[in-house]
């Protein structure tokens, strides 16, 4: 079985859990970092885990640690060339030579387990260079600030959007005027920050 995104985010946050604080997540550690309400929803993707055999648990029902041998068929990070810079009106002298080698997973994401993507649709954000069909990489662990473009929850329902704020109330802004600001009936919640963009042209 192959595992979903979702499955495969849970598993990347475990693991960089256990990492960083040697120790594994609880259940309402999982929920909490993954926003959801009842453990029931991340114990069933737990549960999955553990019966395709990625990780295991204790007699007690704890997550163990896992080994980074385990992960020794992962992919290897993509690190790229990188030129420039280079004009983008005039043509400049060529360069033969790299500057440097870049890591894209680390110079796009700062926090793997906290990072996710969504893939952009409609236009309403038109106007800050966000597209339909644009991913965007989306970090919970920033601190939404004014300005910042995020994945707010507004009365329930999710929605990329500029956060605002004015007389002290927060409201989510599109970039388009086709689109009338959003003010929450009822509770505006932020589920990450935006950090990224990525755009395919062929």
């Amino acid at each position: 079985m192959t595992l979903t995104p979702h499955q495969r985010t849970v598993l990347n946050y475990i693991t960089e859990f256990q990492n960083k604080r040697s120790y594994s997540p609880s259940l309402a550690d999982l929920a909490v970092a993954f926003g959801v309400r009842s453990k029931n929803s991340v114990a069933k993707v737990v549960n999955t885990l553990v019966h395709e055999k990625q990780i295991e648990k204790d007699p007690k029902g704890r997550i163990k640690i896992i080994a980074m041998a385990h992960f020794d068929d992962r992919p290897a990070p993509l690190t790229l060339p990188l030129f420039g810079p280079i004009a983008a009106g005039f043509a400049a002298a060529a360069e033969q030579d790299a500057t440097e080698q870049i890591r894209l997973d680390q110079y796009l994401i700062k926090d793997r387990a906290a990072t996710f993507l969504l893939r952009v649709k409609g236009d309403s954000m038109i106007n800050a260079g966000i597209h339909e069909g644009d991913l965007v990489i989306v970090d919970r662990t920033f601190e939404p600030r004014p300005e910042n473009i995020v994945v707010g929850i507004m009365d329930g329902e999710f929605t990329l959007k500029r956060l605002k704020k004015d007389k002290g109330k927060y409201y989510l802004k599109a970039e388009n005027d086709e689109f009338p600001d959003l003010h929450a009936l009822d509770e505006l919640k932020v589920a990450g920050v935006v950090v990224g963009v990525i755009r395919k042209y062929h």
